[in-house]
């Protein structure tokens, strides 16, 4: 490879690397910190930061089918590494979501679901899943508006890991269908809310750490003197 390829594969490959670099984002909340691939969000949207929850406000996230034999579904996954602060661990996740929907007619039918699955980075056989489910049925109704609410959540508890810092996949997918002229099946995701509890480092560990490092400081000390 002469000289002149050679530069042209280094800067290639610095580019790469770089746009890599850039994609990556890390927000901190009060107690965890968030990492994400900001170009693999999909549907999701960017997501914004507030105590320890990471906050989506999707706007392109719509099942929606209209008249005779009408399907549509719409999925997205995003992954999200979660790292406890200050030498914590994960005890919880959460995830709520919201938005509206329309369900005009008898052969009209919507739906919500997906999973949550939250590893253990440092151990990945450590997993737990749960289903993302709605809180209550989706209701036909007479008129096509207006648009009814619908909520549904996953949880997972993760506290016999003692994880520093997890993986959380989630995996959210809508449904419409329609048989009939004149019936709409119609649903749209517009928030989605990532929960994390996270359990501080016991007073009595930080305690003895300060303890630790003063004998330390002292026996140095007292070895000079």
């Amino acid at each position: 490879m002469n000289t002149l390829a050679k530069e042209m594969f280094l800067l290639l490959l610095m580019t790469f690397c770089s746009n890599t670099q850039a994609n990556l984002v890390t927000v901190t909340g009060n107690k965890v910190s968030f990492t994400y691939e900001s170009s693999l969000l999909d549907l999701f949207g960017m997501p914004t930061v507030a105590g320890d929850q990471l906050f989506f406000t999707p706007t392109a996230f719509v099942a929606k089918a209209y008249g005779e034999k009408a399907f549509d579904l719409k999925n997205s996954t995003i992954n999200i590494k979660v790292t406890a602060l200050n030498g914590g661990t994960i005890d919880g996740v959460n995830v709520t979501e919201k938005g509206d929907y329309i369900r005009k007619g008898s052969t009209s039918y919507i739906s919500a679901g997906g999973q949550i699955r939250v590893t253990d980075l440092i151990a990945p056989l450590n997993e737990v899943t749960d289903a993302l489910t709605p809180t209550l049925p989706f209701a036909q109704q007479s008129n096509f508006f207006p648009t009814q609410n619908w909520q549904a959540t996953a949880n997972a508890y993760v506290s016999a890991f003692g994880a520093l810092s997890i993986n959380v996949s989630i995996e959210n997918i809508l449904v419409a269908l329609s048989n009939v002229f004149g019936d709409v099946g119609f649903m749209e995701k517009k928030a989605v809310i990532l929960s994390i509890i996270s359990v501080p480092l016991p007073a009595a560990v930080w305690l003895f750490g300060i303890t630790l490092l003063s004998l330390l400081a002292y026996s140095k000390r007292m070895h000079y003197i």
